[in-house]
């Protein structure tokens, strides 16, 4: 709803400043989007890191018009459920203690919910497989993330940290629940 009305404003400011029609239409993912793209349906598209490869990928011509200051210095946070008992690090090697926990990233294809924090994971010799049941969970989305863990359904998840704040800011997390355990290296 918060997006259909932004994005519904930002398609008549296009329109008018084009001189052309443009329209924002929704869709339910981000391997929706990138196929969406692929195949014609849509024709600009705002992606992340990780869809804007794979977008290209399958789009001959396709190119990147635009990036915003933010997406230069990007972060990840590390949240934990307190009760897992696992506690705020400041290093990266430090990631071991997520051998054996519950971890649940957002979607497969989001830079800063999946592939960013599983790079680092990777860097500091945690593998997906060390996870509890040897593979992470899935929410869909950042504020999924935060749901999941701060539920205790998964210890840990691995989020957006501008999503983190907003629902910070907007009193969605319970720091009696669920907290930072760690931030990220900036990434572009």
């Amino acid at each position: 709803e918060k997006l259909n009305r932004l994005y519904s404003s930002l398609s008549d400011e296009l329109s008018d400043q084009l001189k052309a029609p443009v329209q924002y239409v929704p869709v339910s993912n981000y391997p929706a989007a990138v196929s969406a793209f692929r195949t014609g349906s849509l024709d600009l598209v705002w992606f992340g890191g990780l869809t804007g490869v794979q977008a290209r990928l399958q789009t001959p011509g396709a190119q990147v018009l635009a990036r915003r200051d933010i997406d230069a210095k990007f972060t990840s946070v590390f949240i934990a459920n307190g009760a897992s008992g696992l506690r705020p690090f400041s290093k990266g090697d430090q990631l071991t203690n997520l051998k054996g926990r519950r971890l649940s990233f957002g979607s497969e294809s989001s830079t800063s919910g999946r592939l960013m924090p599983q790079y680092f994971m990777s860097q500091n010799g945690v593998e997906t497989k060390d996870l509890a049941g040897g593979a992470p969970g899935f929410s869909g989305s950042h504020d999924a993330t935060i749901a999941v863990v701060q539920s205790g359904a998964y210890e840990v998840g691995a989020l957006n940290e501008q999503v983190w704040r907003s629902n910070v800011e907007d009193g969605r997390v319970d720091p009696n629940k669920v907290s930072v355990i760690w931030r990220t290296p900036a990434y572009v």
